[in-house]
């Protein structure tokens, strides 16, 4: 008697969902007899009726630049009607009655259940959430006994960390055996539960979905989107790929998707739904997003496509001998991309790893043997991947590491595109250096007017936030220069530069919750740009920067400069005249969230227009608001 033959009542899951896939969800269950009930209250409950009264909800896990589904969450609803809250105290009450694995295998296959009757649900993969107290027990759900028989078809297992895992569980150990049953691994709510990196270190997860403490509100909290784009990086480099979980506005989705995140779930997209009669491939709402976005990194796609290679991949579920077969044909690469049933990438195959196959008179009948298995799945390596219009810089950083050595996985819209070899990422980090070495100041090593330009484009472009944009110059800079000398000037342009380098280092700190850029346009010309926080806190901050360059700026000059409060110097018309000790002056250029058309020459206009403005105001900053 299976799981859910007890919890429907007595009849058969597929005759009453009329779902052919009922008996063999069924085979993952346990039953309610093959498990002691323990003592007390908790062992009396109907734990039958209490998991049959609960329904199973799905929400779509959705990739972020196409749109495309990839998966649905199994959320369980109708605790209304057992007595408990919520998941957490049913499943606690049930350990304390020695029934949590059988609960658990329970609830699994009714959600297997209730997600096969549903057209269309072997395009996406079905996340179901495991208790963690489980990792490690023999009796937990979807271990593989028979390997073959118990194949998961497209299910990954969410280890939640709500709850700590075993003190003395190998969780690696523990891992393996559910993939040895086909299942796939992610970790749930990642950076607010127990283990954390040593989970995520242990367990070499497929997917790690972000924490909703993470993604409310990262469009505009500098902090979060460091830690997002840091753990994104590190973890595509492992080959792992990231799901950003409760996405409710544009902006969040939008800031996300920029960080490296693959695929968002969250009301955002659809909220979580029991009355479902198909499940979607597409959701219009992310192709809708991403059509109204202005700030395609078109370049970065470009250039990828120019050099990764499209190397035909190979599905999964191939024949090992078609491996051979594969690596035997001439001009043939090291490596074989393998990909699931839906083009989706599951890892590399290296040449160097069949030799004993390739290189052996018997090898085709070796990898004929059935004991050695027909699929190439047992062969397939993790390999790091990166969607096609992930901005370059983002792809140099992440992947110049040691596992990138045998390739990139380059996917677009979440199917295998190609493969960018170690040689062209190579090219790509030697191509970026020569660019910002044209592109760097000599003296400030800050960036120069390309980087500018680009920054000032894709602040306009970006209307989600405010952006306040400044050129800032000193004032009587040339008579200075010729008074004191070159080196004084050299000196007073890094102690500027110095400045600009710790707003830009620490600006979540300087304006709370903001980005900030700083360039060098040449001389004693400058540029800040601060996206997002508050605009009067920046705008203050601003206001401070000028008034401590001038007090440092000081320190340039002797004690009898210093008391006089000036000196003489030659003006551009070449009469003597009194100049006031060295300051700088800025024009910000104020752009509100919600702004559109305006462009680089509108700013700079306004820049022009007010430059002389700056130097006569007391606090030596003029503010102009484009809108």
């Amino acid at each position: 008697m299976t799981v859910l033959t007890t919890i429907e009542g007595g009849t058969k899951a597929g005759s009453r969902t009329g779902n052919p896939e009922g008996d063999r969800a069924g085979a993952y269950g346990a039953s309610w007899n093959s498990v002691s009930y323990g003592q007390g209250e908790a062992a009396s409950f109907d734990w039958a009726a209490a998991v049959g009264a609960l329904r199973y909800a799905f929400q779509p896990i959705v990739q972020l630049r196409s749109g495309r589904c990839h998966g649905y969450e199994a959320l369980l609803r109708g605790f209304e009607r057992t007595g408990f809250a919520n998941a957490a105290e049913l499943l606690d009450s049930a350990e304390a009655a020695g029934l949590l694995a059988t609960v658990e295998t329970a609830l699994h296959a009714k959600a297997v259940a209730a997600y096969r009757a549903l057209s269309g649900w072997n395009e996406a993969k079905l996340f179901l959430n495991l208790d963690a107290r489980l990792i490690g027990r023999p009796d937990s759900p979807w271990l593989a006994r028979d390997q073959a028989a118990s194949r998961s078809n497209g299910i990954v297992l969410e280890l939640s960390e709500s709850r700590p895992v075993a003190s003395g569980v190998a969780v690696d150990a523990a891992v393996d055996r559910y993939r040895q049953g086909g299942a796939g691994i992610a970790i749930d709510d990642f950076g607010v539960g127990h283990s954390g990196l040593r989970t995520l270190y242990e367990a070499r997860p497929d997917y790690v979905k972000i924490d909703r403490f993470f993604v409310a509100g990262i469009d505009a909290d500098s902090r979060k989107r460091a830690l997002v784009a840091a753990l994104a990086g590190h973890a595509h480099a492992l080959g792992i790929q990231i799901v950003a979980e409760g996405v409710e506005t544009a902006t969040e989705f939008y800031t996300c998707r920029d960080l490296g995140c693959d695929f968002a779930q969250g009301f955002l997209i659809a909220r979580p739904r029991v009355d479902l009669t198909s499940l979607p491939n597409r959701y219009p709402v992310v192709e809708e997003l991403n059509r109204r976005d202005r700030r395609q990194p078109s370049e970065s796609h470009r250039r990828l496509s120019e050099v990764i290679e499209r190397l035909p991949p190979l599905r999964v579920d191939s024949r090992k001998t078609e491996l051979l077969d594969y690596f035997r044909r001439e001009g043939s690469a090291a490596i074989a991309p393998i990909i699931d049933e839906h083009d989706r990438p599951l890892g590399l195959i290296r040449e160097r790893d069949l030799k004993r196959f390739v290189y052996s008179r018997f090898g085709g009948e070796l990898l004929r043997n059935r004991g050695l298995g027909n699929g190439l799945d047992d062969l397939v390596i993790r390999s790091p991947v990166c969607d096609i219009s992930t901005p370059l810089d983002r792809v140099i950083e992440a992947f110049s590491t040691e596992s990138a050595a045998d390739g990139i996985v380059i996917v677009e819209g979440g199917a295998y595109a190609g493969v960018l070899s170690s040689g062209a990422l190579l090219r790509l980090v030697h191509e970026r250096n020569l660019a910002m070495a044209a592109d760097q100041n000599p003296l400030t090593r800050l960036p120069g007017n390309a980087a500018i330009l680009r920054h000032i484009e894709a602040a306009l472009a970006d209307d989600g936030r405010g952006h306040v944009l400044a050129y800032l110059d000193f004032d009587n800079f040339k008579p200075f220069n010729d008074s004191f000398g070159f080196r004084q000037g050299d000196r007073a342009i890094l102690m500027f530069s110095e400045r600009l380098k710790a707003w830009t280092g620490n600006a979540g700190a300087v304006a709370k919750a903001a980005d900030a850029f700083a360039g060098h346009i040449g001389g004693d010309d400058f540029f800040l740009g601060v996206s997002g926080g508050d605009e009067d806190e920046v705008l203050s901050r601003l206001t401070e920067l000028l008034a401590l360059f001038r007090s440092d700026a000081e320190s340039l000059y002797d004690a009898e400069t210093r008391e006089s409060g000036g000196f003489l110097a030659k003006d551009r018309y070449g009469a003597v005249r009194r100049f006031p000790l060295l300051a700088a002056s800025g024009v910000a250029v104020v752009i509100p969230s919600g702004s559109h058309g305006l462009t680089p020459d509108a700013v700079n206009t306004a820049i022009a227009d007010h430059k002389a403005a700056a130097k006569g105001a007391e606090d030596k900053l003029c503010v102009v608001r484009l809108v």
